[in-house]
């Protein structure tokens, strides 16, 4: 997506420059500016050329096309990262992210992938400073904000912080706020969408159930969880009653 308007408005406020001196330096009016900048409206070719020279910055940089070619990057960085922890290749994950963060030093994604490796190698407290760091981030999404805070309750529950991950955990969503659960209220198929919902949430309970004992912060907190299973939903719901029993 072509992002000139707000790209030409951040530099021209960088360089304290208003509307009019910007029409002056280009030789349009202060119309045709606040046009570009609202996107209703965009510089003819002639125009473009030069817009990026009062700024000191690239005509790649004011359109977007940078944004667009770091997307594309960090997608890549982000594939490649994963498949090393699959494969169990924990340290050369940690240093493919820490080299990509000297280019994105304040990326979140790439500081979530850097604290759930440090978690994944056992580094509990360096793991816990950067994910907390990533809570500060400005580029963070909600979603993004919600696996971390997730990271971070697994990460204070093994290191003892339990006030910590008390206070932490009051902030996560209700369950009937989940992703699958309103899914089931938007989707055109509400029947289909809410038997989906349930079956996710039968597999999981069974995992929660089977990883009782465990102590560390489990692996799908980075790979993802995987909720296809050769269970039955019947055979789930007898796991799950027997232990409420």
């Amino acid at each position: 997506m072509i992002t000139l308007g707000k790209n030409l408005r951040k530099a021209r406020r960088r360089k304290g420059m208003t509307q009019e001196q910007v029409a002056e330096a280009t030789g349009v009016s202060p119309q045709a500016v606040s046009r570009w900048e609202n996107d209703s409206a965009y510089p003819d070719i002639t125009t473009l050329a030069g817009l990026a020279m009062p700024f000191g910055t690239s005509l790649d940089a004011l359109v977007g096309m940078q944004e667009l070619r770091d997307a594309d990057s960090l997608r890549n960085i982000h594939g490649r990262v994963l498949a090393l922890v699959a494969q169990g290749q924990d340290a050369e994950a940690e240093q493919l992210i820490r080299e990509s963060l000297r280019i994105y030093p304040d990326n979140s994604g790439l500081l979530m992938a850097l604290g759930e490796t440090l978690a994944h190698g056992d580094r509990l407290d360096e793991a816990i400073a950067v994910e907390e760091r990533v809570l500060r981030c400005d580029d963070i999404s909600l979603k993004a904000r919600c696996t971390t805070m997730v990271n971070l309750l697994f990460l204070y529950r093994a290191t003892g912080a339990w006030e910590k991950a008390k206070r932490l955990v009051k902030d996560l969503p209700h369950i009937w706020e989940s992703r699958e659960m309103m899914l089931a209220e938007v989707d055109e198929h509400r029947e289909q969408a809410l038997k989906a919902a349930i079956r996710k949430t039968l597999v999981v309970l069974c995992r929660k159930i089977d990883g009782l004992g465990d102590t560390g912060t489990p692996d799908y907190v980075q790979l993802g969880v995987d909720f296809e299973t050769e269970m039955s939903a019947e055979d789930m719901i007898e796991k799950i009653e027997k232990f409420l029993a």
